[in-house]
């Protein structure tokens, strides 16, 4: 009996000894697992948290940003009619004929009018002068145009400067406005001056 229960006790005491060190290892193991998750997870973390809060605020901005420069492209389309190009353009005051001619208009804001207007150089070539624009709205835009002024013979009489003020259609394929045409001698007094308005069709490659 007495070696039953030696046995026996030896045995629970044993058995008790392994549990309690199966145990602490599972804890230790356990705790060391966490731990290193925990490591890894505020390692991993680090570097991105800034990034994680970041991107909630610059998301919306940036989707702001892109919005209205999506509508500021879509006003800029509805607003389509640009007047680089080709055109045939007729002026006319106090309805009647005044001018007409070819008008070739840069993207640069530079612009050339190859016109009938008389007098015209003894060698009937036409006359052939430069002007300038800027865009001052949708699809409008403000142009001077200076010119040299000859007479019958060719000779040189003065200056002068077509002022214009003109909007293109929503199709692109027309312009209307107004325009002042002032001529100048060569000391620089006014010797002419007229206004009125401009008609335009857009002249294409088909």
């Amino acid at each position: 009996m007495v070696r039953k229960v030696v046995s026996t006790g030896v045995v629970r005491s044993f058995l008790h000894g392994r549990i309690s060190v199966t145990a602490s290892v599972v804890a230790t193991l356990l705790c060391f697992g966490l731990f290193s998750a925990s490591a890894r997870a505020s390692c991993d973390r680090a570097p991105n948290a800034r990034v994680v809060i970041a991107l909630p605020e610059a998301r919306p901005l940036e989707t702001l940003a892109l919005l209205h420069h999506s509508q500021s492209n879509s006003g800029d389309e509805d607003d389509q009619g640009s007047i680089v190009g080709l055109w045939h353009v007729l002026f006319t005051s106090g309805g009647q004929p005044f001018d007409e001619g070819y008008d070739l208009w840069h993207s640069d804001g530079t612009e050339v009018l190859n016109d009938t207007a008389p007098p015209q150089p003894a060698n009937g070539a036409g006359t052939v002068c430069l002007g300038v624009y800027k865009k001052t709205g949708p699809r409008t835009y403000k142009l001077r145009h200076p010119f040299w002024s000859f007479d019958a013979t060719g000779t040189l009489v003065g200056t002068g400067v077509i002022l214009e003020t003109v909007k293109v259609d929503l199709s692109g394929n027309s312009y209307a406005g107004s325009f002042e045409f002032i001529t100048y001698d060569l000391k620089g007094n006014v010797t002419f001056s007229a206004t009125g308005e401009i008609k335009a069709e857009r002249i294409t490659a088909d």
